[in-house]
This record gives structure tokens, sequence and C-alpha cells, in this order.
């Protein structure tokens, strides 16, 4: 189920930054609780790197996050109630210890909200705390011990829309934090839901979440809007764990000690990226996907505000796309978004199409590729009826930028008669207040 456009949030949970261009744009982090270890792979091929650190310093390793606002990536560290910080250079030199929790917490899950503030799940204390940016120290509960939910685990994650949800693994349900009021619903998600037992991951989508369930072996979708059952996605699985989402609208989900892909619509499985045996994984808990920091520059001007504006081929005047390379941070992957749309015809001269893609994209690259959507079913207000409307998976949107005035435009489109093709384009508006960086050499 690709999200529906929703104009008043970007829905940021859905993509994530993979294969942009080579080297790989993105790593794969794989956390083992039993080998204190987190594996890097490389997220385009599963190919394993190397470890995150080998002095011994993770004990337990749980969620395992980067964090856009410092450059850096945190990692939990239960067995030793530990939250430590890594740079997220070639390297991944340690940081420092940020938060020493005490000992009846057993943190596993870290998010971070939009004022920066850090948030991190305990597991023993059935509760979530709020820690300060700058110092680690505790400043908050954000979710009471008394709410309901047990066993608060290593899936929580704050959604584009601004609430943070966390997964009750002893439980069996989801709570979920407003974190614009601070109202709490301690279980959003009932406990057992569907057959949810020992709740793991948590995947935004916009108007829904992907919820995993350890204990059932099964992947649900719940209602973002009340937490019902809205369905099955995949069943059968291996005590699956971490879960995330990649750049074409996959599920990347830990089952089994192996990476596995899926498609989001249908649950097929679209076989497996990774084998954690490789990295050493014993016990995976968590998938997290981060900007590639050895990702070199770009020959292009990169992507950004400048990027944005409408872009059309002057050999086709009439149709065109509009690109807005947004500052809204995708959580999963800490890149920002790109939202664009093609303005054209369909096939068979029928009518308009309006194309609609979206995903993250690297500032560093000059290079993005978008999953993209048709969607039909609705009508004009006053009879629109956001419920009728019907998205449709369509294929996927390439933009190029040689320079801040001209680039190209490539489509690989899985709906029958728009085949695929690549067309240049040449800027028509651009954003005021914007301007073109410097070029890299």
């Amino acid at each position: 189920m690709f999200p529906k456009i929703l104009f008043s949030t970007l829905l940021l949970g859905a993509l994530s930054p993979s294969a942009l261009a080579q080297p790989c744009g993105q790593l794969l982090l794989v956390s083992g609780y039993f080998s204190d270890n987190v594996a890097i792979y490389d997220a385009c091929s599963g190919v394993f790197l190397r470890q995150l650190e080998s002095a011994g310093r993770i004990r337990g390793a749980q969620a395992v996050r980067y964090n856009p606002a410092d450059d850096m990536i945190y990692v939990v560290s239960e067995g030793n109630d530990q939250i430590q910080r890594y740079r997220h250079t070639s390297n991944f030199e340690f940081v420092d210890v940020f938060a020493q929790l005490a000992d009846n917490v057993d943190p596993t899950g870290i998010a971070f909200g939009s004022d920066n503030a850090v948030y991190v799940a305990g597991y023993r204390s059935n509760s979530v705390v709020k820690l300060d940016p700058a110092s680690g120290q505790q400043v908050g509960v954000t979710l009471p011990a008394n709410s309901g939910l047990r066993g608060a685990d290593n899936g929580m994650m704050v959604s584009a829309a601004g609430f943070l949800y966390v997964p009750g693994y002893g439980s069996n349900s989801v709570a979920r934090v407003n974190l614009a009021n601070g109202q709490v619903e301690g279980q959003f998600v009932a406990a057992g839901s569907g057959g949810l037992r020992k709740t793991r991951g948590i995947v935004d989508e916009g108007n829904t979440i992907l919820v995993g369930g350890e204990g059932s072996g099964t992947i649900y979708r719940y209602s973002a809007t009340n937490g019902s059952l809205i369905g099955t996605l995949v069943s059968g699985l291996n005590q699956p764990t971490g879960m995330t989402l990649d750049s074409d609208g996959s599920l990347l989900v830990l089952a089994g000690n192996r990476v596995r892909r899926f498609d989001r619509n249908t649950g097929a499985s679209l076989g497996i990226l990774a084998d954690g045996a490789n990295g050493g994984i014993v016990g995976g808990t968590f998938l997290a996907l981060i900007p590639n920091p050895g990702l070199g520059a770009s020959s292009g001007p990169g992507i950004g505000g400048f990027t944005s504006g409408n872009w059309y081929n002057p050999a086709m005047d009439g149709i065109g796309f509009q690109i807005e390379a947004t500052t809204a941070i995708d959580p999963a992957s800490g890149l920002p978004v790109m939202l664009a749309y093609w303005f054209t015809y369909a096939p068979d001269a029928s009518t308009q199409a309006w194309i609609y893609a979206q995903g993250v994209y690297d500032p560093q690259s000059s290079t993005v590729t978008l999953p993209a959507i048709v969607t039909s079913g609705a009508r004009f207000p006053p009879n629109f009826v956001h419920a009728d409307i019907n998205a449709v998976p369509w294929g996927t949107l390439t933009f190029t930028f040689s320079d801040c005035n001209n680039g190209t435009a490539s489509w690989t489109s899985t709906v029958p008669g728009y085949g695929s093709g690549t067309m240049p384009m040449t800027r028509l508006t651009q954003i005021e207040g914007t301007s073109c960086p410097t070029q890299v050499p």
C-alpha cells in the first residue's frame, strides 16, 4: 500500500535513500544483541563492510539511529545502560557516552523529535524518557510507567506527523504520544490486535503504520488515525525484529538473521538483501539506513532548495515537472525529502496524467530516484472524499542536475503504455530567495 497523498503532512516515513549513485548512497546497519555488535553493510549490494566498533563498548546492541542534528550515530547499548555516539565519518570514531542511564531502565529504543529532543525507551521501566540534546540529561518523562504498556522496545519511532509510537513487547500493544501536546494513548493499538504478539518494529506510512510481531511472526498494518487493524501484510516469518523502508518503497525486515525485502503493496517476498551471519550478527534486533559518509562529492551542483521550481523540455512545451527539495527530514534515514509532479497526458490521449513522486535525496548528490504513483477515483469539490482516492504504484522518476538550470529526467513505469525513457529538462521558474551554490569542479 503506497501512502495516500496528504497535503497537510508530508509522508516522510515512506522512503529512504537507496542506490542514489555509485558507490551506494547509504549504508545498512544491523544490531546484534547477543553478539554485542553493530554490523555495517552496503545497502545496495548487501555486502558486509565492517563493524561499527571493535573495542567492546557495545553490550546488548539495540536501536541504532543517525541524528542529522549533530551528524552522529546513536547506539543503544542495553547491557551497560548507555547511549553511545559515533562520528558519521568513514572511520566511525567513538565520540562519547551521551547518556548513562539507571540500571532499572534497560534502554532499547531511541528517536529524535523535531525540536532535537532525544527520546529513549526503557524495557524494564515500561516508560519513555526525554533527554536534553546537549547534555544527555533527563528532562522529562514522555510515556509514564503506568500507561499500560509493558516492555517498551527498540522499534520506537517518531512519525512525520509528530507522534511518538512505542512498541510494547510485553503487552503485545503499541502506545502513542502526541509530542505537540503530550497526550498519551497507552493502548493505541490494542493488546493482541489481529494476533499481535511481542511487538517490535514500527514503520510510518503516513495514514497507516506497519507493526511487527516477533512472537506472531507477522507484519500488520494499522490505521494511524485510530489504531484499528487494517490487515496482515506478511506472515510466517521467523521472529521478525527490525524494520525499515527502502527508497523504492519496499519493506526491509530482519527475520531469521537475514535482511529480507517485501513488496509493501502485496507482501510478496522480493528476496534477501543481507545475511546477518556475514557480519557476525547473533540475535539481530534492529535495522537502520543511514547516509553513506564515504560518498564522494558530486560533479554537479548537488540538490537543495535551489533546484526547486518548475522544469520542462522546450521541445515539449505543454508538459513539465514541478520539483520541491524540502528541508523536512525523513526520520528513518535522516535525509531530506523531495516531492515532484510530472504534469503530462495519458498514453491513450484520454485525459491529463499527474504523476506524483516522493522520496529522500542526498544533498551531496546531483541525482535522485523517486518512487511514483498515479491516483484516480475522487471527485471535484464539494463532492471530494479522501477515501475515494485510489493510489496505484506507477514506477520511478529520476532527476539528474548537470547544473542549476539544466538536467535530465528519466522514467521507468510499471503501468502499461508509459514505458521508459529520458528527456532533457531546463529550469522554467525559480523559488524566490534561492540561489545556485558554487559548482563542485
